[in-house]
């Protein structure tokens, strides 16, 4: 059986031997000096001797502490490469995606079997979100539907495929109206995004009216609400394609398109990436077909 000595003060040893000082390698590892002076002398026990001595102010290394650090540091630095190569293997294998809870459940989420089937070595990590791209940016994409409201402008863009709004509510609801005005008992709708009526008026050219406002926390609760016949929703189609078959939900003014506006924001750490890369090619495939 090998006689190894105290592995983990080696990272110690060899700090204060390229420092030459405790407190200079205290500070590098992010230990305090009572820490490193205590495993300096945890290995010098261990292996029979004294490993520096002092110089001035600072530490040099004796006979037997040089020697050490001319089989420590190559081994060290060796380690320290292949554990690098080792994790960027691991992360190699990861999406970190952030999405919408409304998207998530409702389209992405009963595609990802078809995904993983092409892709078995690729795993994709979710996160929720909202449809502004986040301040932090430790994720690989952002993908958003919600393009009424102008989102990720700053961020690095691909288009996915055209995004299609419309008005949807449960059948008989008493929407009413003709041609270009219609009025509604209720218009329901998520925080900060009362303007989306305004923009997709804009886009369609119908001015629709309500006599109150109903903001529910998550756009999957307003979209739930239009269900119960509670009042009319905006929709991209993909969140209700399932209801409009069912005849859960229903239509009544149409969609309109928008090009290109089902995205993504690639973020500068994703670039180049393969999996990101096949990730987006998979996408773009299954949001054309939901064109």
């Amino acid at each position: 059986m090998r006689r190894l000595p105290p592995l983990s003060a080696l990272p110690a040893f060899e700090a204060t031997a390229r420092l030459g000082s405790v407190t200079a390698a205290a500070a590098e590892l992010g230990r305090t000096h009572s820490a490193i002076s205590k495993q300096l002398h945890h290995l010098s026990e261990d292996l029979g001797g004294a490993l520096f001595e002092k110089a001035g102010n600072g530490l040099r290394l004796t006979a037997r502490g040089d020697r050490l650090r001319r089989s420590a540091t190559p081994m060290l630095d060796e380690l320290a490469a292949l554990s690098e190569t080792l994790r960027a293997e691991q992360d190699a294998r990861f999406v970190d995606l952030r999405v919408s809870a409304t998207l998530a459940s409702r389209w992405l989420i009963p595609l990802l079997p078809e995904f993983y089937a092409r892709h078995p070595e690729i795993e994709l990590r979710l996160r929720m979100s909202g449809a502004e791209l986040p301040q932090e940016s430790d994720f690989d994409l952002l993908i958003s539907y919600d393009r009424l409201r102008g989102t990720m402008r700053e961020a690095d863009q691909r288009p996915l495929g055209d995004a299609h709004y419309g008005v949807v509510c449960a059948p008989g609801y008493p929407l009413a109206g003709q041609g270009q005005t219609w009025r509604a008992p209720a218009r329901l709708t998520q925080p900060n995004a009362l303007q989306t009526w305004d923009e997709w008026g804009q886009h369609s050219g119908i001015a629709i009216t309500a006599e109150r406002e109903e903001i529910h926390a998550h756009h999957f609760l307003a979209l739930g609400a239009a269900v119960a016949g509670l009042g009319i929703a905006l929709a991209e189609r993909r969140l209700v394609a399932e209801d409009l078959a069912s005849g859960r939900l229903v239509a009544p003014l149409g969609f309109v398109t928008v090009a290109g506006g089902f995205r993504a924001a690639v973020m500068p750490r994703a670039q180049g990436r393969r999996a990101v890369g096949a990730f987006l090619e998979w996408l773009r495939e299954v949001a054309g077909q939901g064109a």
